[in-house]
């Protein structure tokens, strides 16, 4: 590594970013599918844990290749809430 690579690696910023993962339990094959509203990926794995531990590599990795300022985060955690709805129609 040369001294300007060596000084762009060493001004580089960490972020601690917070995302949403929502599993859903794939009744036909077993497993969960997961997905992430902030950024509009999808994953998959065997259990829970596998699902998101998978979510937070594909996250890890399309926020390296699309890059931090171009994604459109959210400045504050958003509550939400599933709601039951009984519709007549």
């Amino acid at each position: 590594m040369d001294k300007s690579q060596e000084k762009q690696h060493a001004i580089q910023t960490a972020y601690h970013l917070n995302i949403t993962a929502e599993l859903t339990p794939d009744e036909e094959e077993g497993g969960y599918s997961v997905y992430c509203p902030e950024l509009d990926i999808y994953t998959q794995g065997e259990t829970v844990q596998e699902a998101i531990a998978n979510l937070q590599e594909a996250a890890e990795g399309y926020i390296e290749v699309v890059g931090l300022d171009q994604l459109n985060l959210r400045p504050k955690p958003v509550i939400r809430k599933e709601i039951e709805l009984m519709v007549y129609a």
